[in-house]
């Protein structure tokens, strides 16, 4: 993925801001899942000041948290890595990247291994084999809060490989979860060598793999299209690695403190950590919200 030249923050760069994008996951919602007061009433104040606001995720849209979805003004979502943009008032979708068959065919070899825990996306839904539910453990899932998380979101599937193959032209993402890290690196650098497939990651015991070019930057320049304006005039928010090309597209990119290395490296700007307000803070800062 291309680097871009950090930037500096220049009152002409600010005035450019218009569209806020944020990450969920310990970026927008602190280590517990909650969103606090402080970052609640930020968003707040951008909206009336005109901002628009949208919340990008690795996530599938309907497994974002409902404080989210209910919560007014919040206008527009990327979701799955940017494999669909929608505009949530209507529920039209703006944009959508399948993962294309391909794709699906070239990682086929890599998701059938009993080690790990593959989840695939479509219609709305995310599926994982029935098994995988029983020893969550295995797959570096076993907190309660990891636990919660997947018997509230994932659908468990008898025959993963049959069901992906039948839906084939409709696939999002998949995800893959591991237990055993030095597997995860493995599989990191073998995938990424593929053509046509961009692997990316919310956590460190997780992979993500999308179409070819798939990211929350690229959907991100859709929307700014879409609104008038370039990457120019949007500061993103993010912790993980698949927050990067957002962060560096953006006109200002946004690392959380508690963010990895990379996106630390990669952001024009560091705000506190997520149980410390650090999106509400970075607003405040740059932009006197």
């Amino acid at each position: 993925m291309k680097d871009y030249p950090k930037k500096t923050i220049s009152d002409e760069l600010l005035e450019k801001i218009n569209i806020l994008a944020f990450d969920i996951d310990d970026t927008l919602l602190d280590s517990q899942g909650r969103f606090s007061e402080r970052n609640r009433k930020a968003l707040l104040r951008a909206m009336e000041k005109g901002f628009h606001v949208v919340i990008a995720s690795g996530r599938m849209l309907s497994t974002f948290p409902r404080v989210l979805l209910d919560f007014p003004g919040i206008e527009y979502a990327v979701s799955s890595n940017g494999a669909q943009l929608t505009e949530l008032a209507s529920g039209r979708v703006l944009f959508e990247q399948m993962l294309g068959e391909a794709a699906i065919d070239a990682v086929r070899p890599w998701l059938v291994n009993e080690a790990v825990m593959t989840e695939i996306f479509f219609d709305h839904k995310v599926y994982a084999e029935r098994s995988c539910f029983y020893e969550l453990e295995k797959y570096g899932r076993g907190s309660e809060k990891s636990r919660e998380y997947v018997f509230s979101t994932r659908i468990p599937a008898d025959n993963l490989m049959e069901l992906l193959e039948a839906n084939k032209a409709r696939i999002e993402n998949i995800y893959l979860q591991f237990g055993d890290l030095d597997l995860r690196s493995r599989y990191l650098e073998e995938l990424s060598a593929l053509e046509g497939v961009t692997v990316s990651s919310s956590s460190p015991t997780s992979l993500e793999l999308g179409g070819p070019g798939t990211s929350k930057g690229s959907a991100l320049a859709v929307l700014a299209e879409e609104l008038g304006e370039d990457m120019s005039a949007v500061m993103a928010f993010g912790d993980s690695t698949n927050d990067k090309d957002m962060l560096l597209r953006a006109g200002i990119g946004v690392a959380l403190g508690n963010a990895v290395p990379e996106i630390l490296a990669a952001a024009d700007y560091i705000a506190p950590s997520n149980d410390e307000d650090g999106v509400a803070f970075a607003l405040w800062e740059l932009l006197g919200i």
